[in-house]
Parts: C-alpha cells; sequence; structure tokens
C-alpha cells in the first residue's frame, strides 16, 4: 500500500510538473498554445474511452492493477487537457515570463436562466413571475447578456456557477445556455460548472405561452447534463468522481477548485443534497495530495454545509454536512462556497454554541444573481495564501432600454413581489394597513437576502411592526420577522482569511532540461 501511495503521489507531482511547464511556455511563447484533446478513462458519462496502451500513466507498466491511496478508493489516471481554446492567452505576452499573479475567481450561483423562446409573456408567464420569490424572468435573457458582458470585462481566471443554472431544468434553457457560456469561454474567460437540484430530472419543467403553463422537456440523468457541458470545466480535468458529476478543475499549479455534485436526481429530484460515499472518498484522495504538495482548494458546491439560516432550516443543508464538514476541517479547508439559499451569507463553523474552533471552516452562501441586488461574488488569492472576497452587483440596465436606472427599478420589483404576496396572508386589517404591514415584511425580507445589516431598533420602532404586533401576532410572518432580525444583525457581503504561515512558492527553474514547480508552506 506504501509503494502505491508513493506511485500515486509521483503521479501528480508529474501533473503539476506538467501544468508548470505549460504556464513557463505560456510567458514565453507569441502565439497561444492550441489545447490538446482530453484523454480520458473509463466513467459513467458518455463518451469516454478506455486508455490506448502509448496513454499508460507514468509509473504503470501493461497489466498492471490502478494504484490506490489511502483512503482506498480508485483513482481515474488522466492526462491533462488545455484550458477551453482561447483562454489560455498569457495577458500582455513579452519575451520574458511575467511575475506570477495568484487566481481570481468570478463566482455566479442561481441564475435560473429562462430562454425567450420558452414563454411569450401572456398570462401564464406572468402568473409564474407573481408566484415567484422575486425573480425578474421577463429580463432573464439581458441578465445573462449582463453576464457575460462583465466576465469578459474582468477577465477572471475561471467563471465559476455553482449549480441551479437554469430555471427548472428545461432542456431548452440548458442548450440556450451553454451556447451563451461558449461565448464566454471563446472570449477568453474558462467556464466551470456543476449543477443545482433545479437542473436534473425536474418534473417541474414548463413551457408558458397564452394561458397555458405545459410540462417541457427536461434533462434525465447526470449523463444529460454532462453531455451538454462536458466543455466548461469536465474536458479540462485530470480526474473525474466516476459516482457524481464532482470533478477537479486545477486554476493553476498551486489552485484546485473541487467542484461537488451534491445533488440527489438517480431516483427523482430531490431539493436537498448530500455528498454519496464514494465521492466523500475521491473528496479525501484529493484533500490529501493537496496538503501533501502545497496545493491550496477550494470546495464549491450547490448545498449548503452550515446550518446558516433561521428562515430556512429545511432542504438547504446537506444531509451528511457533519461528515463533510469534518472532512474538510481535518485537511483545514478554510473556505467551502454554495447557493441554493437565495441568501448572501457568510458563516464560521461553530462545534458548540458560542465556540469556534482554532481551523473551523468558513462558508460563504452565494445570492442568487438572479435576484436584486443581483449578487455576484469575486474571489482572490495573495502572494501570501491568504483569500479576500467582495461581492459586487451586476447591472442587465445596457441591455433594457426601456428601463432609465435598472438598479432602482429591480429592487422596487423585488419588494413589489413579495409584498402583494405578504398582503394574502393577513386577514384581520383593512387593506391599506395591509399594505403597510407587508411593505416592512418586503424591506426586512431584500436586505436579509441582499446580506445587508437588518437594523432592529429601527425596524421595532416603525408603526407597521405595531401593527403586526396588535393585529396579527401569531401570523408566521412575525415570527420570519424576528428570525431576520436575529440573522442579520451584521453585514455578510465580504470576508477575508489569512493562513498562519504564508505560502511561498518558488519560481520555475530548468534543471536538465526540464521545468520543474516547487511549492511549500511556511519556509
Amino acid at each position: 500500500m506504501r509503494q502505491k501511495r508513493l506511485m500515486i503521489l509521483f503521479f501528480y507531482l508529474a501533473l503539476l510538473a506538467a501544468c508548470a511547464g505549460i504556464v513557463w511556455l505560456l510567458g514565453r511563447l507569441n502565439s497561444p498554445v492550441e489545447p490538446k484533446t482530453p484523454s480520458v478513462q473509463e466513467s459513467e458519462y458518455p463518451g469516454q474511452t478506455e486508455p490506448s496502451e502509448e496513454e499508460t500513466p507514468a509509473g504503470e507498466t501493461e497489466g498492471e492493477e490502478s494504484l490506490e491511496t489511502e483512503p482506498e478508493t480508485e483513482i481515474e489516471e488522466m492526462e491533462v487537457s488545455g484550458r477551453p481554446e482561447g483562454t489560455d492567452k498569457p495577458r500582455g505576452q513579452t519575451e520574458e515570463t511575467p511575475p506570477y499573479e495568484p487566481p481570481r475567481l468570478m463566482l455566479v450561483s442561481d441564475l435560473h436562466y429562462m430562454s425567450g423562446s420558452t414563454h411569450d409573456e401572456g398570462k401564464a408567464f406572468w402568473n409564474l413571475v407573481k408566484s415567484d420569490d422575486g425573480k425578474a424572468h421577463q429580463y432573464s435573457e439581458q441578465l445573462l447578456e449582463a453576464l457575460a458582458a462583465r466576465a469578459l470585462e474582468e477577465k477572471p481566471s475561471a467563471l465559476v456557477l455553482s449549480g441551479d443554472i437554469t430555471l427548472n431544468g428545461e432542456k431548452e434553457n440548458h442548450l440556450e445556455l451553454a451556447k451563451k457560456l461558449k461565448e464566454i469561454q471563446d472570449g477568453g474567460v474558462p467556464v466551470v460548472v456543476i449543477p443545482g437540484n433545479h437542473d436534473i430530472q425536474n418534473h417541474n419543467a414548463a413551457v408558458y405561452f397564452g394561458d397555458k403553463k405545459e410540462a417541457a422537456e427536461y434533462l434525465e440523468s447526470g449523463e444529460e447534463f454532462y453531455e451538454i457541458y462536458h466543455s466548461f470545466g469536465y474536458d479540462q480535468s485530470p480526474n473525474r468522481d466516476p459516482a457524481s458529476l464532482s470533478y477537479v478543475y486545477p486554476v493553476d499549479p498551486w489552485h484546485w477548485l473541487l467542484m461537488l455534485d451534491t445533488c440527489q436526481y438517480e431516483d427523482g429530484n430531490h431539493v436537498n443534497g448530500r455528498l454519496k460515499p464514494e465521492t466523500l472518498q475521491w473528496l479525501e484522495v484529493h484533500l490529501q495530495v493537496a496538503k501533501e504538495n502545497g496545493i491550496q482548494v477550494l470546495p464549491v458546491g450547490h448545498h449548503n454545509l452550515l446550518w446558516e439560516s433561521r428562515l430556512y432550516t429545511d432542504d438547504c443543508t446537506m444531509e451528511n454536512y457533519q461528515e463533510i464538514t469534518a472532512l474538510l476541517e481535518k485537511y483545514q479547508v478554510p473556505l467551502y462556497v454554495s447557493g441554493h439559499l437565495h441568501v448572501q451569507r457568510v458563516k464560521k463553523h461553530q462545534p458548540e454554541p458560542g465556540k469556534q474552533q482554532k481551523n473551523g471552516i468558513s462558508e460563504i452562501v452565494l445570492g442568487a444573481v438572479s435576484l436584486s441586488p443581483n449578487h455576484f461574488g469575486m474571489l482572490s488569492w495573495d502572494e501570501e495564501g491568504g483569500m479576500n472576497f467582495e461581492t459586487e452587483r451586476l447591472n442587465p440596465g445596457p441591455w433594457i432600454p426601456e428601463i432609465e436606472d435598472y438598479e432602482e427599478w429591480s429592487e422596487t420589483f423585488f419588494k413589489e413581489v413579495i409584498q402583494t404576496q405578504t398582503e394574502k396572508k393577513i386577514v384581520l386589517v383593512p387593506d391599506d394597513l395591509k399594505k403597510v404591514m407587508a411593505g416592512l415584511y418586503a424591506e426586512v425580507y431584500y436586505d436579509y437576502c441582499a446580506g445587508n445589516k437588518v437594523e432592529k431598533d429601527e425596524i421595532i420602532r416603525r408603526k407597521a411592526y405595531t401593527l403586526w404586533m396588535r393585529a396579527e401576532p401569531d401570523n408566521s410572518c412575525v415570527d420570519q420577522i424576528r428570525q431576520m432580525i436575529k440573522d442579520g444583525g451584521d453585514e455578510t457581503k465580504a470576508w477575508h482569511w489569512e493562513p498562519e504561515e504564508p505560502v511561498t512558492r518558488k519560481e520555475f527553474q530548468e534543471e536538465g532540461g526540464s521545468q520543474k514547480a516547487e511549492i511549500k508552506a511556511g519556509d
């Protein structure tokens, strides 16, 4: 076992050396490197083939069994493909190697894309809009255009989509979205995706024409998701989990994204999530190899790792979150990124109420980009291994000429939808007072979803709050306002972390005609 473990580590070190060689060469060539065609091994996904004899990984001979490492799980050995075509062009190419720049990621969740080809803005469509949680579906295509433009402007190391990328998993929405993601990738920005609970086996998939909502074709399996999105992260992965749509994505030789498929769809669509036992074993292998080689990892999944909300307590946190949290903290992973909740949150793990452990993991829950204020996140590493996260606002206004100020309009639209829904829950007061009470609820809910600080003292002094307490104190909305006040005591739109010891990386050195990258923490 020890010999096998050493051999698999040798394979990963060779892989890192290959990545380093690519980075070194890109800094010296005046023309972009054409990506290689990925060589993949057998898995559950279509279009994958056995390796030829010429592709036998280093350290193996014909007829040898696959190598294993603790925990005992097979690693599919794959040749690392190049970045997607057009995304591997170094900025400002010069004859000299440019200084190393740590990665910078654009993080987006819960896009819930809805193609204009799936509706005609008739009665059925507007019934959807009014009954939803404030998404401006009528401008879904413009929002995607704005996202593409912003990504191409920012030029991040990768655009990362953490699930619920379509409204309800409609195949038409998936296909149209993939076309736009290809445009982004062709423009020089790698795109990396995983599914959310809305994206596969969703029987709510529908089209909306005239007065009718009608069932639509949806993706029935993970294989179908892979067929559409394999070029967005999967083809660039040196190793994919055979048991799920999880995979590792090397952003550069020192930073990995662990894209985790937290969804349950084999036996029908489930709202709640979990990681399979096989995926946990796969995850630990990569955490172990990364730690031993000084590689910083960022796990990204759709479902939440921690209990993030007093308002939403069902189907958000993964079923086996305790096991996953313990595993990530075992390898001192500082951050996990998720979505799903539609609420912008930042939280650090507390094993017991009021106690924080030294190496406790933090979670950033990305607010839904499809909801006002249309937040996405920018996450970057610094030279010493520190991490910094901030939310930024997406503005599709330039693609919507009929709206003068989209940011103001979208906030008003969101609050009006929530206010109208809340009014229907109030029974014992006149209509004019219903509007006042429901208006307060909508304002608190907006700040809560946006990650703004919910001002308790200001809220309880309001006439509307007094009306709630006097007229309908037992209404569920009163309890929800209180829960949002407790959760929203602080703004949760930024996060920063520094390692205990700075990470140092030696420059690429040429020895014996080969390129090597040496990585270690805390010289």
